[in-house]
């Protein structure tokens, strides 16, 4: 008498392990992805489940029908661990949330319960019989039994449902399509054992639950396979080239790099695949806010880059992640910078010009008004310049004016600014100041006119006045008085100077 036989019993379970193995075929053309190793865990398990079930059922002796249903709880004991595997992965695929520590501490107790399973006889903690060979279905299930294959496990199942619900609820679109698919394939298989545990007969003679498992996984394998299960890259694929001179790093919905090209690999200094998982913004601290509809600057070292944001969308349209551009924009920045630095410096001294001046006005003003903050402004002139030109010539003139530009600039504060306005005018903001310092004001000029003279202009003086916001009033009306100061100091050194010619002569 042959020991199995074959019954139409067992077809629903032998085309499920059928579509099971193409299951695991394809995934594992991907196993070496975290996420792909979890589900290629759950399908194996599921095929090791459905093969103990097709044996039982093929089994003539009781001795082999009770061996290969022993078989199963290999398969059953070891799945739930793979579910909240594929489940922490999927949710964080870096650094790695499931570490060989944590695995093994949640495969412990499935190992003690399929040590006493198969040492049962000697003790009968699971199952209670009085048959020397022990029938399924003529047992008493016992504590161990409740614990470790029923509790257990769908504590985990649960577990890794509820980790995906915030998930779900936050997501969107294709996102959360497959979020749902994810919930499904484990949601109508608890269902099922549960309908199969309290006696519902839902497949003839056959335990239903390993073949609603293999059903219920097709959407998940089949998206993984099309999809790579939210990772984008295969359907942005035409957007990275690996050769392109700009960086792409293509984002899953969630905003995490899946796919990274060469030039995208050398910027962040890490290989691609040490870069999936991670968001830009934990590669880069200084990564710029995208909004996907304009390009953002974003510095980076000595290098500036200029990034842009487009949606990735599937075959149907819906939104599935994100493609990120960075291209290298130094040359155009730092031209861009010298243009700007041109219009608002004096291109022979390199202090402000009057551009620069009337801007930082404006906003030291605006700054000094919102945190009560007093602010000075000093016109300066510059005497004896009309006669160094006309003496020496305009080329030792603009030797003058670049020396007293920078003595100007040296005799003040760090936190003062001075700027050149034209011709012979020179002005300096204060920060701070109050008209109790101006005989400090004084000093310096004197300092400046000094550091000039010793420097071979001995023919030259400088003439200021002074006022100060908020006493003074603001804006122009600032600028007009501290200019018509400046007119009346001038006033006077000329008038010293004519009443010290009349003594002389």
């Amino acid at each position: 008498m042959p020991d199995y036989v074959l019954t139409p019993v067992v077809t629903p379970l032998l085309l499920a392990q059928a579509v099971t193995l193409l299951m695991i075929g394809n995934v594992l053309q991907r196993a070496a992805q975290p996420v792909h190793r979890a589900l290629l865990a759950l399908l194996l398990g599921n095929s090791v489940w459905l093969l103990g079930e097709i044996l039982v059922h093929l089994a003539v002796s009781p001795t082999l029908r009770w061996s290969w249903g022993l078989t199963e709880f290999f398969g059953i004991l070891t799945m739930p661990v793979a579910w909240v595997a594929l489940v922490e992965r999927y949710l964080r695929p870096h650094p790695e949330p499931l570490p060989r520590g944590r695995l093994l501490a949640l495969l412990a107790l499935p190992a003690v319960t399929l040590l006493l399973i198969w040492t049962n006889g000697a003790h009968q903690w699971v199952w209670s019989y009085t048959a020397d060979v022990p029938q399924w279905g003529q047992v008493r299930r016992n504590a161990v039994y409740w614990l470790g294959v029923v509790l257990y496990p769908n504590a985990l199942l649960v577990w890794g449902a509820l980790r995906l619900l915030p998930v779900w609820r936050s997501s969107r679109g294709t996102e959360r399509a497959q979020i749902t698919v994810m919930l499904l394939a484990v949601v109508v298989p608890a269902v099922t054992n549960m309908f199969h545990l309290l006696g519902v007969p839902l497949l003839a003679a056959v335990n239903p639950t390993p073949v609603s498992f293999a059903l219920s996984l097709v959407p998940v394998a089949w998206g993984m396979a099309r999809y790579g299960l939210l990772r984008v890259a295969p359907l942005a694929h035409r957007q990275v080239v690996e050769q392109l001179a700009d960086a792409v790093f293509v984002l899953d919905a969630r905003g995490r790099i899946v796919e990274a090209n060469a030039r995208a690999s050398r910027l962040a200094g890490q290989p691609a695949a040490d870069l999936r998982g991670h968001r830009p913004g934990d590669l880069f601290p200084s990564w710029p806010p995208l909004d996907g509809q304009v390009p953002a600057e974003w510095p980076s070292g000595e290098e500036v880059w200029e990034v842009q944001l487009s949606t990735v969308h599937n075959a149907q349209g819906g939104r599935v992640g994100q493609a990120v551009v960075a291209r290298n924009v130094t040359t155009r920045a730092r031209e861009h910078a010298r243009i700007r630095q041109l219009a608002n410096e004096d291109a022979l001294t390199g202090l402000g010009n009057r551009r620069a001046f009337e801007a930082d006005l404006t906003r030291e003003l605006a700054r000094a008004n919102r945190h009560a903050l007093c602010l000075g402004v000093v016109m300066v002139d510059l005497d004896g310049l009309k006669a160094v030109n006309d003496r020496r010539g305009h080329a030792y003139g603009d030797e003058l004016l670049l020396a007293f530009g920078q003595a100007l600039a040296a005799a003040f504060r760090s936190e003062d600014r001075a700027y050149r306005l034209g011709g012979d005018e020179f002005a300096v903001l204060l920060a701070q100041s109050t008209q109790v310092g101006e005989p400090a004001v004084r000093e310096r000029v004197a300092r400046s006119v000094a550091a000039v003279r010793a420097r071979g202009f001995p023919e030259v003086g400088a003439s200021f006045g002074a006022a100060y916001f908020p006493g003074d009033g603001a804006g122009e009306a600032l600028v007009r008085l501290a200019d018509a100061r400046m007119y009346e100091d001038k006033a006077q050194r000329r008038g010293r100077r004519g009443q010290h010619s009349r003594a002389e002569s």
